[in-house]
């Protein structure tokens, strides 16, 4: 019988160690040509830095990489663990997670990016945008990289920078809309709950330029 149990405890270790293992480098990557343009100040990519983050694919399978975003071009890179070449992912990414980022605008620090939300302006399903406030009703938010040309004073020479445009949606019902995010856009979408919530936003003064706190706003909503 110690044997057998033995032998179990054994069996289940190692299937960890697997699982662990597939977590950590079952994904597979193509070679991606992130251009770089010394005429155009500023940077295509979410960030400066690359992260540490969690990975989930479209077809349920999940991984640990070294990511970075690249918001001009909507796609989701990370870096080789062979040789830090950059590349893009074969398999199609679902969401994205990283922790102790710092966003331009943003006081959330360990931001989710998922997919699959409805075509909506210029966007597209395979779109990715940042998950604000998460449950039966999200608030998103979605980053885009525009190419802002402007000359200088007695300059014919036009100078190109990259800069973050921001907007937020709401998205409920399978429907996603564009808002603002303020209590006077916020609580109709959320007034099958109107007391209560008013009753949470005077009570906690919520500050809507803050995701942290709308955030929180969120998550009681949808704890309701």
């Amino acid at each position: 019988m110690k044997k057998f149990n033995l032998f179990c405890v054994v069996g289940f270790l190692l299937l960890c160690i697997q699982a662990k293992a597939q977590y950590l480098s079952d994904y597979t990557g193509r070679p991606y040509y992130l251009k770089t343009n010394s005429e155009i100040q500023g940077n295509p990519l979410l960030t400066d830095n690359w992260m540490k983050g969690t990975v989930d694919f479209a077809n349920g399978k999940t991984a640990n990489a070294i990511l970075n975003y690249n918001v001009y071009g909507d796609e989701l890179l990370f870096k080789s663990p062979q040789d830090s070449s950059v590349q893009a992912f074969v398999d199609q990414v679902k969401s994205f997670s990283i922790k102790g980022v710092v966003l331009e605008g943003s006081d959330q620090t360990d931001i989710t990016f998922s997919s699959g939300f409805p075509a909506v302006d210029d966007q597209t399903t395979k779109t990715f945008y940042q998950v604000v406030g998460d449950g039966k009703v999200k608030l998103l938010r979605y980053y885009k990289k525009k190419i802002l040309e402007s000359t200088g004073f007695a300059s014919q020479v036009a100078t190109k920078t990259f800069i973050t445009a921001n907007s937020y949606y709401l998205f409920s019902d399978n429907k996603i809309a564009k808002i603002k995010p303020s209590q006077k856009t916020i609580l109709p979408a959320l007034n099958d709950k109107a007391d209560k919530m008013q009753e949470y936003i005077k009570a906690n003064k919520v500050d809507f330029k803050s995701d942290v706190a709308l955030a929180k706003l969120f998550s009681y909503y949808n704890s309701l």
